[in-house]
C-alpha cells in the first residue's frame, strides 16, 4: 500500500479518482482538501444548523457563508466535494490541527474502495464555545483526504455504504430538507451517479488546467522544439520496442 503524491493524484484524476468540484488549492502535497457544504446537522439540537453570511475580508464584494457547531455538540457535516475511488484505492480522513486546537475533537475515518458520493464527517465540538465552520473555504477545510493505492484489488466492486451516509439520519427529526436536497436529480452526482460526477469533473476549468499543466511538464522534459519532441518520442518508442523484443528471450533463460 502506498500514499499518492500530488502528481499521482493529478495523474489518476478522471480515471481511478473522481473529485468534484475541484478548487484552486484542492490538491496538497499528498492529500485532497475537504470543505464544508451548507448542509450540517447538530445531533444534540436535532436540527440543521443555520447558515450565516458576511462579506469576505479579502473580497468585500463577495459573501462568505458559515455556521456554528454548538458547544458540547456533534455536527454531521456533508462535504462540498464528492469523490469516487476505484477498487484499487482507499482513503484516510485526517483532522486539521487548526480546528482541533480551537476545540474540535480529533477525527479519523476511512473512505472505502468503490465509494461514490459526498462524505458525511462528524465534527465534535468539545469546547464550551460555539465553533465556526466556513462553507466552501479552501483556506479553511474541515479535513484532509489522503488517498492510498492498495497492494491488490479489493473484492468490493460497489459502494458498501449508503451514499452520503444519509442512513445516519434515520429516526432523527427535522431532516426532510437534507433528504430533499440530495434526492434532487441534478444533485445525484453528490450521492450515487458516478457518470454525472465524471462528466462534471472532466468539463471543469480547474481539471483542464491541472491536466494541461501536467502535460506541459512532460513536454518540457522532451524539449521546447517540436521536432526535438518528436525525435525524443521516437527514440523512446524504439527503446521500448527493443525491450519487449528481447523480453521473451530473457524469460526463457530464467
Amino acid at each position: 500500500m502506498s500514499v499518492l503524491s500530488d502528481r499521482d493524484i493529478i495523474r489518476e484524476l478522471g480515471k481511478s479518482i473522481l473529485f468534484h468540484p475541484l478548487k484552486p488549492g484542492s490538491i496538497n502535497a499528498c492529500d485532497l482538501c475537504l470543505t464544508a457544504s451548507e448542509y450540517a446537522y447538530a445531533i444534540g439540537q436535532q436540527k440543521r444548523l443555520a447558515i450565516e453570511t458576511e462579506p469576505k475580508k479579502d473580497k468585500p464584494g463577495e459573501e462568505q457563508q458559515f455556521f456554528y457547531i454548538p458547544p458540547r455538540d456533534t455536527a454531521l457535516v456533508w462535504t462540498d466535494e464528492s469523490i469516487w475511488l476505484n477498487n484499487y484505492m482507499c482513503g484516510l480522513i485526517n483532522s486539521r490541527v487548526g480546528l482541533v486546537s480551537q476545540g474540535l475533537g480529533h477525527l479519523g475515518t476511512r473512505v472505502n474502495p468503490s465509494w461514490s458520493g459526498v462524505l458525511c464527517i462528524a465534527l465534535h465540538n468539545v469546547s464550551n464555545e460555539p465553533l465556526r465552520i466556513n462553507v466552501r473555504d479552501i483556506n479553511e477545510p474541515i479535513a484532509y483526504l489522503m488517498v492510498q493505492k492498495l497492494s491488490s484489488q479489493s473484492s468490493k466492486n460497489g459502494n458498501i455504504d449508503i451514499p452520503a451516509r444519509l442512513d445516519i439520519l434515520n429516526n432523527l427529526p427535522n431532516t426532510n430538507e437534507i433528504y430533499a436536497f440530495f434526492s434532487k436529480r441534478k444533485n445525484k452526482w453528490m450521492s450515487d451517479d458516478k457518470i454525472q460526477l465524471k462528466t462534471l469533473l472532466l468539463e471543469s476549468h480547474e481539471y483542464k488546467k491541472l491536466k494541461r499543466g501536467f502535460s506541459d511538464i512532460f513536454l518540457r522534459i522532451l524539449g521546447s522544439d517540436e521536432q526535438t519532441r518528436w525525435t525524443a518520442i521516437a527514440a523512446i518508442g524504439t527503446i521500448l520496442s527493443a525491450f519487449f523484443a528481447v523480453l521473451p528471450l530473457l524469460m526463457e533463460k530464467k
